[in-house]
């Protein structure tokens, strides 16, 4: 069974009603703290633990001016039913009372019967009145709010073989292994291990049994003797004492198991830091899911706390890979974009607090989407999330990756390559536009961060250019191996003026342009040196250029950018030569 929709209906920061569908892989929410995120994973939790406690007083949204607060809460969940042996059982029983409701509601019962159950869905609906009181019900197709009593035959099967298909755990933020196996996550770990390790547990409690007969037989024989006289002795009503050591059950073990790993040491997990204790938790719910029999919903809250961003993405893979097993429904909230997977079937919820306070769905994107709207809330400058983004979008197949101040130097590279016949030049280059010279720092360590392949950055000759390439160089970047300056350009301004992509296509060529587009649109400001003319362009006329040079720019006249090209495969080559010799080093480091 997969969960596909969430109904949520006046429940803390829900205010009103607020539909959530569930996609197949991994279902993210994000946005800044206080927004909603852990509100609707305890709706959640709630709606699917029959022993969880609705507390009016916090679980119930307060209304403005005088209407009051709703009189219920209510969580309604649609999924999607398999075709084990357990889930037709579901379905039968769903069908039977639907049926059932149509009767009671005098509705036809005969003939062609349109149901839920028919379409292999079963749409729980839990409500929870001003008093804390809780109800569950099932939804009849046609039928709206209409159920059957919660005493009736059918609907007491129906909820109990829900109950036994689908099981659920919450990992809350920062929750530690103990607390976890003290509360649900218990249950249903020893559910999971009877299913698929029956004889070994019934093993274990022989084991028990016969450990327990032992202490008493031959340990404390002799001391439970002794008793049992001297006591009879002296109250002749006393026949016989017992022994019986405290000895926990095996269930009792297994949720008090401790977990240790060793590094240089070997310590307790709780001794170990908090990123690695998130990664046990996950591991676990990997073996949940790995061995049950039963259809499991989890939602995980902040799994990347105190991780760095190498190790968020291997529990993003960690995630991605539990959430691809049919019987598994995976919800996330997370304020990191490393652990966003980019997966077709992932789908990312941005939620946020209105001025009243209360909590709106914003946008939602599947993980294959550009995310970048989507997750600004999570800085302070809304433009990092483009950054990041761009950093992390790098496509299999790339040898290197280059970044650029502006969109239009990657397509004028492009151009001139195809016009060149060296196409070839730039196979395998990715090519990520950092939107301005001060951006292209952060753009290019975030995409060194993200890759292991060559990162290089190109940089205008002027002054925003060369403060870029001097803020890049106090973060360890070589100017004759990372960076490519147009000042190294063989043909720049003898007299020193500022080079930019744009000056290495022929200024006779940008004369074609603004005659086809004319010059108040293209150029914000010229000057002649030497009987060229320096145009500076505008963004409008940089876009033009795109759709006019390809019929115009010659072999003769790529020159120039082909340089560029070619520097680029340079320091490709040369990036590629010290990160082997580097790697050659540490191995021959780590073997002598």
């Amino acid at each position: 069974m997969k969960l596909t929709h969430i109904r949520v209906k006046d429940f803390r920061s829900f205010s009103g009603e607020h539909e959530f569908e569930v996609s197949s892989g991994v279902n993210y929410f994000v946005g800044p703290n206080n927004c909603g995120k852990s509100n609707l994973v305890r709706a959640l939790e709630l709606a699917l633990d029959s022993d969880a406690s609705y507390v009016p007083e916090r679980d119930r949204p307060a209304r403005t001016g005088a209407m009051g607060a709703p009189p219920t809460s209510r969580i309604t969940l649609t999924f999607d039913v398999g075709k084990t042996g357990p889930e037709v059982t579901l379905l039968r029983r769903a069908d039977e009372y639907e049926r059932a409701v149509r009767k009671a509601r005098k509705g036809a019962t005969t003939g062609k019967i349109q149901t839920y159950a028919a379409d292999r869905e079963v749409r729980m609906v839990t409500s929870f009145t001003g008093q804390g009181g809780r109800q569950t019900t099932f939804q009849a197709k046609g039928y709206g709010a209409a159920s059957l009593p919660a005493d009736s035959p059918k609907h007491v099967k129906l909820e109990a073989q829900f109950r036994s298909v689908v099981r659920s755990a919450v990992v809350h933020s920062g929750e530690d292994l103990e607390s976890l196996l003290q509360g649900k996550f218990r249950q249903i770990l020893q559910l999971v291990i009877a299913d698929h390790l029956g004889e070994e547990l019934g093993n274990a409690e022989q084991a028990r049994s016969q450990y327990l007969a032992a202490l008493q037989a031959e340990l404390l024989e002799p001391l439970r003797a002794q008793i049992e006289a001297r006591v009879g002795a002296m109250f002749p009503e006393i026949a016989a004492a017992t022994l019986v050591p405290e000895l926990p059950s095996v269930a009792e073990t297994l949720s008090s198991v401790d977990v240790q790993l060793g590094d240089l040491v070997t310590t307790r997990l709780i001794d170990k830091g908090t990123g690695v204790r998130g990664a046990v938790l996950v591991s676990m719910l990997q073996y949940l899911a790995e061995q049950s029999r039963r259809s499991l919903v989890l939602a995980v809250e902040e799994p990347e706390a105190f991780l760095h961003p190498a190790a968020q993405e291997v529990i993003m893979e960690q995630l991605e890979e539990l959430a691809t097993r049919p019987d598994v429904s995976l919800l996330v909230t997370t304020h990191s974009p490393y652990v966003l997977s980019r997966r077709a079937d992932a789908s990312i919820t941005e939620l946020r607090k209105r001025s009243d306070g209360a909590t709106s769905r914003a946008a939602c994107c599947a993980g294959d989407e550009s995310r970048a709207e989507l997750i600004g809330s999570l800085y302070r400058d809304a433009g990092m999330a483009g950054v990041l983004e761009r950093a992390l979008s790098i496509p299999a197949g790339t040898r290197a990756v280059v970044i650029t101040e502006g969109y239009t130097d990657g397509e004028f590279l492009r151009i001139a390559c195809q016009a060149a016949g060296c196409a070839e030049l730039l196979d395998g280059i990715h090519i990520i536009s950092a939107n301005g010279a001060k951006k292209v720092v952060f753009q290019a360590i975030l995409a060194r961060s993200a890759t292991d392949k060559p990162v290089v950055a190109i940089l205008d000759h002027d002054d925003q250019g060369r403060a870029a390439i001097s803020k890049l160089e106090d973060f360890g970047w070589a100017k004759n191996k990372d960076l490519v300056s147009l000042a190294s350009w063989p043909d720049k301004c003898p007299k020193g003026h500022d080079a930019e992509i744009e000056d290495l296509v022929p200024s006779l060529l940008w004369e074609d342009v603004i005659e086809s587009v004319g010059e108040l649109l293209v150029i914000d400001s010229k000057q002649k040196c030497d009987g060229k003319w320096h145009f500076q362009l505008s963004s409008t006329g940089k876009l033009e250029a795109l759709g006019i040079l390809p019929g115009v720019l010659k072999a003769e006249h790529a020159k120039p950018l082909v340089w560029l090209a070619e520097e680029i495969n340079a320091r490709v080559a040369k990036i590629e030569k010290s990160s082997a010799a580097a790697k050659a080093h540490a191995k021959t480091s780590g073997t002598s």
